[in-house]
């Protein structure tokens, strides 16, 4: 899914990390989370994401990301069980 930018006229729209963040969680069909560009930005959806263990690829621009992530998707649709809890191991 793409959700809304958290960034409007320079300034980061913490709300908007937030609800982004919640939204990927409560997505059961979410393996994976393409984090924020800026750190700052992370270091406040990073909690959201740990505790429901999706993991996040923050800080990288999008294409490289999509490619990180869809090949831990490959490597892990091999494994049977929880195809979230799977990526999470092979990005770590």
């Amino acid at each position: 899914m793409c959700l809304p930018a958290v960034e409007s006229g320079g300034e980061l729209d913490l709300a908007q990390i937030g609800a982004n963040a919640r939204r990927a969680v409560e997505d059961s069909s979410t393996v994976g989370y393409i984090g924020e560009r800026s750190p700052r930005a992370t270091r406040f959806s990073r909690p959201i994401l740990e505790s429901a263990e999706v993991p996040q690829l923050p800080n990288q621009p999008g294409a490289p990301a999509m490619k990180q992530l869809l090949r831990a998707i490959e490597q892990a649709s091999d494994t049977g069980g929880s195809l979230r809890q799977a990526v999470n191991d092979t990005l770590e």
